[in-house]
Order: C-alpha cells, then structure tokens, then sequence
C-alpha cells in the first residue's frame, strides 16, 4: 500500500500512456520513417502512376476507373498523409535531434529522405508544403511552395546532406538504417543520383551530368527497398495488392510496356542486337492473378517455381528507389541533351553492357533471351538497326535512351515522370482523349484543413505543372 501510494504522487496529473510514446530515440524514428517510405514509393501511387504511363491496366472496380482517368482527391488521401506525416514531419525530428548530438551522419541521411520526400512530391502534385511543412504548431495550415522553389529547396537538403555524410561525425544509426546500415559513403553516392535526377526533371542537363558522374557507382550501392515472405509485414507492396489484397484489380492486358517487350507483339523494341525475352518474361506472366496477361508475381513460397524464377513483382524481391541503372540513363539522356553523342552512347551502352550479364533480372529467365550487345553510332542512322524511321541520328540516339528509361523503370513513378517532362516523346497512347494524364490531385485530407490548398478542377489532371509546361 505505501508502494501504491507513493506511485500515485509520483504519477498524480501526469497523463501517460506506455502505448502512446511521446519520444523515442532518433535512430529509431529514422528507422520506422525509412519504413513508410517504401508504403509511398511502391504502394499506390505507384501503381496509378504505371497505369497512366500504360505499363498497367485497371481490370476491376476503381482500378478500372483510375485507369481511364476517373479519380479523385480521396485516391491521393493514404499517399499524402504517410508521405507528409509518417516520412517528413519524423525525417524532420530525426534532423533536429541527430544535430543536436552533433551526429551528422545520421543527420545527413535523414536529410537525404527528406529531399527524396519534398521531391517526389513537387514531381506529383507541383506546388506543395515545403518551407512551412513538418511543424503543424506553428504552421497548422502550411503555405504551398511554388514547384520551382520546392526543387531548389530540394538541392539545398541534397547539398547540405553530402556535406554532414562525408565530415564523417557522428555514430550513424547503425542497423536502424534500412538501406545502407549507416555507411556514409553509398548515402552520398545516393545523394548524387538524387540530384542528378532532380536537375534532370528541370531540364539542367549540364548539372544533372556533373552530379551523376558522382552518384551510383555499380548495383552494389542500389538503394532497394527489401522484402520477405510475411504478408502484412514484409511483403513486396505491389505482391501483397495483386495477389492478397486486391486480386483481379489490375494486369497488364494491352500495356504499351509489355507490348515493347513482347516479341510477338508490333511495338516490340528488339532487333539484331536486342532480345528482351528474359526481361519479357520477368516482368509479365499469363494468368498469374487475372486471365490476361499479368505483373510477374511469381514467388516460390506460394507459386512453387524455383527460387531463381521468382517474378519483379514477387513476394520477396526488393523493389528498386534509386538505382544504378538510372544513374546510367541520366547520363545517356542528358549527354544526347547537350548534343555529345558520342558520351550518350557510352553511357546507353555502359547500361546495356550491365544489362547484358543479366542485369536486375532473376537468372530463371535467361533462357527465355537475354541479349544486349553495344551499339554503334551507324546503328542509329536513317535505316539502322535501332532506327526504322527517317529520324536523324540524334532523335534517334535520344528516342532509344527514353525507350530503355520507359522500360528500366516499369513500375516506378519515375517512368510517369519521364513520359510528362519529355512531352510524352515516345508517343504513348493515352487509354481515351487525346492526352496522358499531366499531375495528381491533392488529397482530400489536406482540402479539407488547409485552406492554402490550391484548387484544382477535373480538366487540371491534364495541365501540365509548371516545370513540365517548359520546352522539352
């Protein structure tokens, strides 16, 4: 009774509950942020993203109206909400504590989320909550940043990254990183390959150059996104939507990014020096979840294939952030920008060289065709093997590096970035009307409490956002 007692002062007026924690250590935080994360780069948004791009087809219920255009402000609400206050507004605690210990490794990393967030972001939706985000007691109704700044605030965050991740200060936060285990040095390479991505969708090719000859450096220092085999744990997010959770939602029956794969098929990209059986066929199976042709999800716990045929889409396969392969295609794209094709040859051949060995690809598929041997200038003359048309060498050149981009990123709200910056240049087909969809909406969640939301009407999906409305 003393005991009780003496606990009762101890605790009198204070409201604690130990299932609703007020703090917690920053590598923590960093942690569960890296998490939730992956739910927004891979979950919904992504698959929208895909069917806009026609790498996906809506088969069932709202999927079949998200495919031909039909969505909403609530579509966005899970997307917006996680990236916002499950990504950020943690990304931005971890910021502040790990400075406040001067661990500038951990700093740095979270800072490297951080611009990876805001970016993805500006990409979506154009004009967002940037200055005044993650601090909902001061700004509980935050300003919306014009796309433009939200960039170069992005830079800046990159920036500031790269110089915390190489002072080498700090303990790092070790195995709570996700990623890369709290080595500094494939977080900065990742920090290249961000800028060079986001000075790519602002047309600085010449930037975009500079910063990708200092990025990834080869598939080792891939930032992937890991999985396992428990459902509602640790699953591919796109296995655990087609296969457990929304079977039937969505295939691949008349996507134009399996009819550039698919031999058989008019659109196929293959020639003399190409073959894209093994990539066919890791991509896309028949019959999987639907009676078309379906996203691979083959994965051997639960499909019975040997572990080598285990489908992009798998239970267990990791799902690629920010990748080699597209440090490479930045490269190859912003040399043909600035007219040195010569340097986009080798760049688009350094990635065709990667692809060649197998590349991403499980080696179940190799048999199916695997081929990718190293193009030559002629090759892209009016007439040349990876020129059909009367194209001049350049458009041509540039027309097979957007083609490999559209294909390396099948799957990645990369690839509906690409079709949007570039004014759609490989002329993908829109499923009705005469135009891709150009932008998001904002979520509905963030209509309804923040009275700074821009407001947008139902023909704004097909307007592009500012940096997209500038010459390619």
């Amino acid at each position: 009774m003393i005991l009780l007692g003496s606990c009762k002062k101890i605790t009198e007026g204070v409201d604690i509950s130990p299932n609703d924690p007020t703090d917690a250590p920053y590598d923590l935080i960093l942690n569960g942020a890296q998490v939730s994360s992956i739910m927004v780069y891979e979950g919904n948004v992504a698959r929208v993203a895909g069917m806009f791009s026609r790498s996906f087809t809506g088969a069932d219920r709202q999927y079949v109206d998200a495919y031909n255009y039909n969505t909403t402000s609530q579509d966005y609400n899970d997307t917006w909400n996680t990236l916002y206050s499950q990504v950020i507004v943690q990304l931005k605690i971890v910021e502040t504590k790990a400075l406040a210990v001067n661990d500038r490794t951990t700093a740095g990393i979270a800072e490297i989320g951080l611009a990876q967030a805001f970016g993805f972001a500006a990409d979506l939706w154009g004009d967002v909550p940037f200055s005044q985000a993650g601090d909902d007691v001061k700004f509980p109704t935050p300003t919306f940043d014009s796309q433009t700044a939200v960039y170069t605030g992005v830079q800046a965050l990159l920036d500031k990254a790269v110089s915390n991740l190489t002072s080498k200060v700090g303990k790092g936060p070790g195995g709570k990183d996700i990623f890369f285990g709290g080595s500094a040095e494939p977080w900065v390479n990742i920090a290249h390959t961000l800028k060079a991505r986001f000075f790519l969708h602002t047309k600085n090719y010449t930037s975009a150059i500079t910063e990708a000859n200092s990025g990834i450096v080869n598939s080792a220092g891939n930032m992937m996104a890991k999985h396992g085999s428990s459902y509602g744990a640790d699953f591919n997010v796109y296995y655990s939507f087609l296969t457990y959770d929304r079977a039937g939602y969505m295939n691949a029956d008349g996507a134009i990014a399996a009819a550039y794969l698919d031999e058989s098929d008019p659109l196929y990209h293959g020639n003399a020096k190409t073959n894209e059986g093994a990539r066919f066929n890791y991509l896309y199976q028949p019959e999987l979840n639907t009676g078309g042709l379906d996203p691979n999800v083959l994965v051997d716990f639960d499909w019975g294939n040997a572990t080598e045929e285990n489908g992009f889409f798998g239970a267990t396969t990791s799902f690629p952030l920010v990748t080699f392969e597209e440090n490479n295609l930045i490269l190859a794209e912003a040399y043909a920008k600035t007219n040195n094709n010569t340097a986009a040859l080798t760049a688009l051949n350094k990635e065709r060289a990667y692809m060649n060995t197998g590349g991403y690809i499980n080696s179940g598929y190799y048999a199916n065709g695997l081929q990718y041997d190293p193009y030559v200038i002629a090759d892209f003359a009016p007439g040349g093997i990876a020129n059909k048309t009367t194209a001049t060498e350049s458009a041509a050149l540039l027309k097979e590096i957007l083609t490999e981009r559209y294909l390396t990123l099948i799957g990645q709200v990369e690839q509906f970035n690409d079709v949007r910056r570039t004014k759609n240049a490989l002329n993908i087909t829109p499923v009705r009307g005469s135009s891709l969809p150009q932008r998001l909406f904002y979520a509905q969640d963030e209509i309804n409490t923040n009275p700074n939301t821009p407001k947008l009407s139902t023909a704004d999906l097909f307007k592009p956002t500012t940096i997209n409305t500038t010459a390619y």
